[in-house]
């Protein structure tokens, strides 16, 4: 989301005793120069930050805007900690509280404050849209999928944790500035456009987010971006937008504005599961019938 200099004369008798070396010499550079290189990508920088039991800590601020008649938002704000094995990304504890429009009704018992913890293709959630509908004594709710997934409507749809979300969305970068100091480090700020489909091929939470493939106008949905890369190459800021629109007899329209701030990478980090006595699956959950199926539309395009 990143030099050892020879000195003349000794090159010269180098190359005056040994002529075979002389044709070694620029290999030997363009290592060096690829070496170099390699310091100076994020994507880079961002692989020699998995290690065992380290990590990054996240905050992150969602707006979303519906095109109802009052043009109503929801807030929410999300912080934790990320945490990496040799590999990548192996797990996270992120708590999501709401800060909702005012006379929404029945609704607002929906977006209690919530923590999830992900890891090893579990995720367990605690609060939130489900927390009346659990059973007696249980307080975590089990989901499982074939990958960690940090997405979702409302969290950032540009995981730049991913070294191949990163780099797909770095290679649409149309300007860059400086962007300010963000966790202590100076940094340039890329700016550009990726459309959905793109972010589908390449992101295995975009993936887990969505399910299926986008096809037609979603495919085509333009995510504008703008990622903070400090002096060290790590990411340190990212926001993006999009507009998910649909047609059809209730056609609603929801702006989506994330700013996720990275901070501490290197952090010492371990996620553990929570106990299994308080885990209860979806099956044991008591939901009434009249829950909406998408909240988040229902509050604000009504």
């Amino acid at each position: 989301m990143r030099r050892t200099i020879a000195a003349l004369t000794g090159a010269t008798v180098a190359a005056l005793m040994v002529p075979a070396l002389v044709t070694a010499a620029p290999a030997s550079a363009q290592t060096a120069k690829t070496a170099q290189a390699a310091k100076s990508d994020p994507v880079s920088a961002l692989k020699r930050q998995f290690r065992t039991h380290r990590g990054v800590k996240l905050t992150e601020n969602t707006k979303i805007v519906g095109a109802g008649k009052k043009q109503r938002a929801i807030f929410t704000r999300r912080n934790g900690v990320l945490e990496f094995g040799r590999s990548g990304l192996v797990a996270s504890d992120l708590t999501t509280k709401f800060n909702l429009p005012t006379q929404d009704g029945e609704l607002k018992g929906l977006f209690t404050p919530s923590r999830t913890i992900s890891l090893k293709g579990v995720s367990y959630t605690s609060g939130g849209i489900f927390a009346d509908s659990m059973p007696e004594g249980k307080k975590w709710l089990r989901g499982r999928g074939d990958s960690l997934s940090l997405v979702s409507a409302v969290q950032q749809i540009i995981s730049t944790v991913e070294p191949g979300t990163l780099k797909a969305t770095l290679a649409h970068t149309g300007a860059r500035r400086p962007g300010g100091t963000w966790d202590g480090t100076r940094t340039t700020v890329h700016s550009g456009t990726i459309t959905l489909g793109e972010l589908f091929k390449v992101s295995p939470s975009v993936r887990a987010m969505l399910g299926a493939k986008p096809t037609g106008r979603s495919a085509t949905l333009p995510v504008t971006w703008k990622i903070y890369i400090g002096s060290d190459q790590l990411v340190r800021r990212v926001v993006s937008s999009y507009t998910e629109s649909t047609r059809g007899l209730n056609s609603t329209e929801l702006t989506y504005v994330n700013d996720t701030r990275y901070t501490g990478w290197g952090t010492k980090v371990t996620v553990k599961a929570p106990p299994a006595g308080q885990v209860a699956d979806f099956d044991e959950l008591t939901v009434g019938a009249d829950q909406p199926e998408d909240p988040i539309r229902e509050l604000l395009t009504n």
